[in-house]
Order: structure tokens, then sequence, then C-alpha cells
């Protein structure tokens, strides 16, 4: 099963700036940089199939392609899209985007092993997306329970590029560190009298429950989650339950 946006929201901005290279480069290929900005994917993809198909730019075509299938999670015609581009233009300035991005397919499947191991054969041949990587590492190891080498690979990202937008962006990851186990989030509030009911509602139900205070900005958040489970194993089995009964819930991390 594929996981939701949610799970990659903060991963494509980096693979999207290959879209500034795209309009530099690529005049053809502006009208479907401008519709996939707009999140008009389908129309996006269509354009990017004329460029292909006519041989305008079919690198960055093939590539934005492959980010467009990725925004609507059809993971396996985006990887078909990016091995074109690392199959057929190896000296192309968009290889290495497209091949984070074809890494990036599997942590959207949640073969956090597959691409890890793509995330760090690319760390050791590509030092200008190293932020970029040590950030996917660290979320891989994260959703493995691999606390310390997600530490890890946490702080090699601060020390090397304390200045990145990726060295800030991961406070979710940070805390889930900290906390080391995984737990089954079923509602997010900004009132917390409405979390409170629904974690009564699941204390009722038999669920370990409980409420997790977060700061957005000037905006709280009461989280409600069930379990400090052990395993992500254990986490996908009190997810199922909760679904079962209605409650639509999320692993974190």
């Amino acid at each position: 099963m594929k996981p939701k946006t949610f799970f990659f929201i903060f991963f494509l901005w980096t693979v999207d700036c290959g879209l500034l290279t795209i309009s530099l480069y690529a005049d053809t290929l502006n009208k479907a940089a401008s519709l996939y900005l707009q999140g008009s994917y389908s129309e996006s993809i269509n354009e990017c199939g004329i460029n292909i198909a006519r041989g305008n730019s079919p690198d960055s075509a093939l590539y934005l392609a492959g980010l467009n299938f990725l925004r609507i999670n059809d993971t396996e015609k985006a990887r078909e899209k990016l091995t074109q581009v690392m199959k057929n233009f190896k000296s192309s300035r968009y290889l290495e985007v497209a091949k984070l991005a074809y890494a990036d397919t599997f942590f959207m499947e949640q073969d956090y092993s597959k691409a890890g191991q793509l995330y760090e054969d690319a760390l050791k041949t590509n030092s200008g997306l190293a932020g970029a990587l040590l950030l996917r590492l660290s979320q891989c190891a994260l959703k493995s329970g691999s606390w310390s080498k997600a530490r890890e690979y946490t702080d090699s990202l601060k020390q090397k590029y304390p200045l990145s937008l990726e060295a800030n962006i991961p406070t979710a990851a940070v805390q889930g560190i900290n906390n080391q186990f995984f737990t089954v989030q079923v509602g997010s509030f900004a009132n917390l009298q409405n979390a409170k009911k629904l974690s009564e509602k699941l204390k009722k139900g038999n669920f370990d429950a409980y409420i997790e205070e977060t700061s957005s900005g000037a905006k709280t958040l009461y989280r409600v989650r069930a379990g400090k489970l052990n395993t992500r194993q254990q986490a996908e089995s009190l997810k199922q339950i909760l679904e079962e009964k209605g409650y639509p819930s999320r692993i974190y991390p």
C-alpha cells in the first residue's frame, strides 16, 4: 500500500529545485513547468509527453514527467520516466536529481531499506545533494526504528550543513528520534477540548490514548495518539485495528 502524501511532502521541495534549471535551459518546457507548479499534474504530464514525442529537451521532459507522477503517487510510472533519464542521458544536468527522485519512489512505497541504500550510494558520489540525502537517510532510519542511526544522520546534517534548509526542516523527525517509539495518530485539533473528547473515547475502547501538544509558529495543535510501540510492525497492527473501528490513522514517525 502506498503511503499518503504527508509521509513525503517535505521531501519534494528539493527535487522541485530542478524546475529552476528547466526554466533556464528548456524554454519549450515552460508551459509544462508552469502547469506542474499550479498543481495541474495531469495536464503537465500531457505537455511533457508532447515535448518527448517531438524530441524537445527529452531529458528535462522525462524528469518533469517523473516529478508529476510522484505528485500523484504513481511511483511505477515515475520510476519508468526517471529510469529513462538515468539510462539514456548520462551527461544530462538532470541526472543526479533524477536519481534522487528515483530513490524517493521507494521511500513513498515504504521500502526504506531500498531507498536508504540508494541514498547511501548517491551520497558517496554527489556532494551537491548531500544535505538532501542526509535528511532522507535520517528519515529512512527513523521509520525503520533505527533511532541511533537516525540521530547520527541528523547530527551529521546539522554539523556539516548548519545553514541548509534541510538542517532546519525536521523538527518532527528530531522529536521522533528523541521519543524512540512508534505511535499511531488518530486526530489533530486546534481545540484542546475536542482532543480530550477523542482521547477519552479511545480510552473507553481500551486504547492507550494520550494527547501530545505541539506548536507550529503561533499555532498550537493537540494531537491524539495511541500506543508507544517498539516496532513498526506493532504500529501497523494497531493502525489496522483502529481503522477497522472507523478511526482514520497514521503511524509516526
